[in-house]
């Protein structure tokens, strides 16, 4: 009880409770509401007056784990967002909007990153356009490409955007093109207003480069494309019993926050997310019980084309499959790659 006590106080008033006016107390301070414990934890339910946020989503964030993020053994799994929703603007499209901008009714979605850094525009656009002619549904930039000078960002918008319109000439199928637009928060906004002038599908922003706060207010802006967040720099967020559980991070709290989709290391690939924290990841995106659309899980992270299959049957088809080195890696070029998936996504 001490330790829980501790807990809501240091995430309201920040003193010990013999040190707090008794308004202060009855306003501002968090309560222990619940204790359930087993061998090894304790699951502790605690109340946070609503005066503490002051409207404000970034002060929401140092209430949910603030200074205890400095303490171990403290995760956070779960938030109610019954008197709360009103201030996160949730996704501006989730499964259903993007569903019917891309006109795929049921089958998952592929997607792959174009990479690597370094490469010229005339390089990017020639890998769009390969993708896109093979049947890749998404194609990104990957997340360390920004405005490079060997491929300048809105030179890269425009030829990429036009890779997949030429594409889809061949095809009669448009792929969409994501350019990565996290950068400072003032140029990000001028960023996201280019790309959808630019005639791209979306955007990708690494959320914990910019900020939660920064990739609300583009969800909530006038601009009307689509974010797909990206985990680069939330490792440290999502340690065993610490921080955030995965779940709630990469499902509810982006969800939230504004994002489409949700990019996160699959199991098997070159990180250490199981199983069963990626099954979390895809039921807290798709949860009914949060007052926002359904999003995108997007598993990547050393993906194989050849476990497609697998982790179809698994996830199911509410789900944007990453594919990135493997695509690359087929000896017969990367449009051959693509429309093994594309078929495979189709049967």
């Amino acid at each position: 009880m001490d330790k829980a006590l501790g807990i809501a106080l240091e995430q309201s008033v920040e003193l010990p409770q013999h040190l707090i006016s008794a308004d202060i107390q009855k306003e501002f301070t968090g309560q222990v509401e619940k204790i359930e414990s087993s061998e090894r934890h304790h699951l502790v339910t605690i109340s946070f007056p609503i005066q503490l946020l002051a409207d404000n989503r970034t002060q929401f964030l140092n209430v949910l784990l603030g200074n205890i993020s400095l303490k171990p053994g403290i995760q956070v799994i779960e938030a109610d967002w019954d008197r709360i929703e009103d201030l996160f603007p949730g996704p501006k499209f989730g499964i259903d909007g993007i569903r019917a901008n891309m006109g795929i009714k049921e089958r998952a979605l592929s997607c792959t990153a174009l990479k690597p850094v370094g490469s010229s525009t005339e390089s990017f656009a020639e890998m769009t356009y390969q993708f896109a002619s093979g049947g890749i549904d998404i194609i990104k930039d990957d997340h360390g490409v920004g405005n490079q000078h060997t491929s300048p960002l809105y030179e890269r918008m425009e030829a990429c955007v036009q890779a997949t319109e030429t594409a889809a000439e061949k095809t009669g199928k448009k792929a969409e093109y994501l350019p990565n637009i996290t950068d400072r928060p003032d140029l990000m906004f001028d960023h996201f207003r280019k790309a959808e002038d630019s005639g791209a599908g979306g955007v990708l922003v690494c959320p914990h480069l910019c900020g939660l706060e920064t990739m609300a207010q583009l969800a909530e802006s006038d601009v009307h494309l689509p974010i797909m967040a990206h985990p680069a720099f939330s490792g440290t967020y999502v340690q065993k019993e610490q921080g955030f559980s995965h779940s709630f991070l990469f499902g509810t709290l982006w969800r939230a926050f504004g994002a489409d989709f949700s990019i996160y290391p699959n199991a098997g690939g070159r990180f250490s997310f199981s199983e069963a924290a990626c099954e979390g990841i895809n039921q807290a995106c798709h949860d009914p019980l949060t007052p926002f659309p359904r999003i995108f899980p997007t598993p990547g992270g050393g993906l194989k084309r050849e476990t497609i299959s697998k982790w179809l049957n698994a996830y199911g088809n509410d789900i944007v499959f990453l594919i990135g080195a493997s695509l690359y890696d087929h000896p017969e070029g990367i449009a051959v790659a693509s429309g093994e998936i594309y078929s495979t996504l189709l049967s």
